[in-house]
């Protein structure tokens, strides 16, 4: 028994023994796993450094891989599945005896401001003054159209009383115009019709005693009719722009003088994608019949195209052209209907407030009846109507703009004229001129231009002329002035104010009375006049005027006094 238990005691001891040696051998393995896989996840975070490491290369070593079976057979190709089923379909058509669904739908439109609705384009004018002057202006435009446009223009002036005797120096003006226009994509279709009454008195004769003269015997009325038709591109911007026109104007006044008129007036231009290569050409003809108590039965022909190309930058502008004229004027020693002149100029800019140019041109001045009679509504029967004939003309100068507020321009001029009209005191009747013409003129003109804006309340426009003639037929420039002085000037002191003050100055002027062979220089033209406007409301305003304000007796033709200082004043409204 003592043995048997001892043998049972150690085996109990060995097993303990054992058992703790197992647990120490596992816990041991456990953390030598542990501080392997630490020192690993260290190694990774240390970038970029580089361990020993050991390579064993055999040399003798063989890798036998087992071989795999290979199949040489094609895959056989399975027969095509026919279906034995039917697929045919009876469609069927049914005809349903419906009306259609009538929609009316409509763009919806939003009633949008329309701008036009606050402007005023009609316009009406009335006043008074002294001369027993009436004054009555009408304008009347419709613009509710986006394509049509047209307007109507009413307006007379009278001063019925004048500064001589009464009723023998009155005169009025009548005027009538209708404009319209058509607009159809990018061309404009435009056209007016007028007439003009003019009627004026030849009151410049001298009063003989005992002799009343009336009124009715000495009245001059101007009687034109006139009328265009034409088109034009609308957009200036295109590389080609062009425009026509057809003129008729029928012309007569209370006597014998007739002067009927038709024309054609054409231009085409082109230009660059730049702007700074332009050219084209410009192009008018004019047929005329005039007839007077001194000439009849004839027709007056002018036919001008003016070719021209133009480049300009930011400093130089360049334009070359020719002014090619057809005209049948009739003259001794005439050489030739048709002229041919060159046609010149050059700018050059050094600074925007400096710049030089030169100019040389000649060309054909076309001289109707209608336009001497514009010029002197005394005018008489003269003998002949004739063009002046440009020579040559050269004009050089300097010209630039100060701070954007004074603009100047001075040159002299040049040039040598044939067939210059000069005016003379008729020789059947001092009270009418005739017209008198220079074969060659030599004319030579200093002039000086400038403008002055003084922000958005002053602006003034001035000019001078100096004029030297050398003529070869006649002795004088019979009146033409040989100086003028123009100064304009307009204020706005208010919101509501405009005021314009004009001065016009001319002197040296020679005159001639052919019929007596006397000859004069009348006295310098001083003529001061001044205007005021101011809105009572956006539709209403006030307006006064007054002219020859220092009440000058000045006389523009020789034995015409004009009316003394006068006056008038009036209401406008728009509408």
């Amino acid at each position: 028994m003592p043995c048997s238990a001892r043998s049972i005691k150690n085996t109990k001891v060995y097993q303990i023994i054992s058992m703790y040696r197992s647990l120490f051998l596992f816990c041991f393995t456990v953390l030598i796993q542990i501080s392997a896989a630490f020192a690993q996840d260290t190694q990774a975070r240390e970038r970029g450094e580089i361990k020993d490491a050991e390579f064993i290369i055999r040399k003798g070593r063989v890798l036998t891989l087992p071989k795999q079976p290979r199949v040489f057979e094609r895959t056989p190709t399975l027969p095509n599945t026919q279906s034995k089923g039917s697929y045919s379909y009876d469609v069927k058509n049914f005809f349903l005896d419906l009306q259609p669904v009538v929609t009316d739908t409509q763009p919806f439109v939003k009633n949008f401001p329309d701008p036009r609705g606050m402007l005023y384009h009609n316009y009406a004018k009335v006043g008074y003054g002294n001369y027993q002057s009436p004054l009555a202006e009408l304008y009347i435009n419709s613009i509710e159209s986006d394509y049509l446009n047209f307007g109507v223009f009413l307006k007379h002036q009278g001063f019925y009383v004048g500064p001589v005797d009464g009723k023998n120096s009155a005169e009025d003006h009548t005027n009538i115009r209708l404009d319209a226009s058509y607009f159809q994509e990018d061309i404009e279709f435009f056209g007016k019709l007028g007439y003009d009454r003019d009627k004026h008195h030849f009151y410049g004769y001298r009063t003989v005693p005992g002799i009343e003269t009336q009124a009715e015997g000495i009245s001059q009325i101007f009687n034109t009719i006139y009328g265009s038709v034409g088109l034009r591109r609308i957009s200036r911007q295109e590389m080609f722009n062009y425009q026509a026109s057809l003129s008729l104007r029928l012309f007569n006044d209370n006597y014998l003088a007739r002067e009927h008129e038709a024309g054609i007036k054409a231009s085409l231009g082109i230009k660059a994608d730049d702007d700074r290569l332009r050219g084209g050409v410009e192009a008018q003809a004019f047929i005329s019949s005039p007839s007077d108590s001194l000439y009849s039965d004839i027709n007056r022909n002018y036919a001008k195209i003016f070719p021209y190309v133009e480049y300009t930058n930011e400093d130089f502008k360049v334009r070359a052209g020719a002014n090619l004229v057809l005209e049948n004027d009739e003259l001794v020693n005439k050489s030739s209907n048709f002229h041919v002149f060159p046609s010149l100029f050059a700018s050059y800019h050094l600074s925007e407030s400096f710049g030089i140019y030169a100019e040389y041109e000649g060309d054909v001045i076309r001289k109707t009846y209608y336009d001497f009679a514009m010029e002197n509504p005394f005018l008489g029967p003269s003998a002949q109507l004739l063009n002046t004939v440009q020579n040559f003309q050269v004009d050089a100068g300097v010209t630039g703009a100060i701070n954007d507020q004074l603009t100047y321009k001075a040159g002299i001029k040049f040039g040598e004229f044939s067939n210059m009209h000069f005016y003379g005191n008729h020789v059947s009747d001092s009270a009418k001129f005739q017209l008198i013409y220079d074969g060659i003129t030599q004319l030579l003109n200093y002039h000086v231009g400038i403008g002055w804006k003084y922000e958005n309340w002053y602006r003034l426009q001035a000019s001078a002329n100096y004029y030297h003639y050398r003529l070869s037929d006649i002795s004088s420039p019979w009146h033409k002035p040989e100086w003028e002085i123009g100064l304009d000037n307009s204020f706005m002191p208010g919101e509501k104010w405009l005021v314009t003050a004009n001065a016009n100055l001319l002197g040296g002027i020679q005159v001639l009375n052919l019929q007596s062979s006397e000859t004069a220089t009348l006295s310098p033209i001083i003529d001061l006049s001044a205007r005021a406007d101011y809105s009572i409301t956006p539709r209403f305003s006030v307006f006064a005027e007054g002219n020859n304000l220092l009440n000058q007796k000045n006389e523009r033709y020789w034995n015409y006094r004009v009316r003394g200082i006068q006056g008038i004043a009036g209401l406008s409204f728009k509408f």
